[in-house]
């Protein structure tokens, strides 16, 4: 069992970012939450706020996003935002 997430954000116009990702901190509606492999299946509002990506080889990226939705299964984590 590999111990990183799939991960991508999505803006209208683009994928911001898509990799695989060993921590994901979400910005969520109700409150900050974060998501590893093998999380529950989740389907989630954002709030405006920074998505902290850790990626596998412990390199960590921020991105501010203005709300949106985040669908999360256990090997894959979905993030549709209006703006980032």
């Amino acid at each position: 069992m590999t111990n990183s997430i799939t991960t991508q954000i999505i803006t209208p116009e683009k994928i911001l970012f898509e990799g695989e990702a060993a921590y994901v901190q979400i910005p969520g509606a109700e409150g900050e939450f974060g998501v590893l492999t093998g999380h529950a299946p989740t389907v989630a509002m954002l709030q405006p706020g920074i998505v902290g990506v850790e990626l596998e080889n412990g390199e960590k990226r921020e991105f501010a996003i203005s709300g949106g939705v985040a669908e999360i299964v256990p090997e894959r984590c979905t993030l549709l935002v209006e703006t980032a």
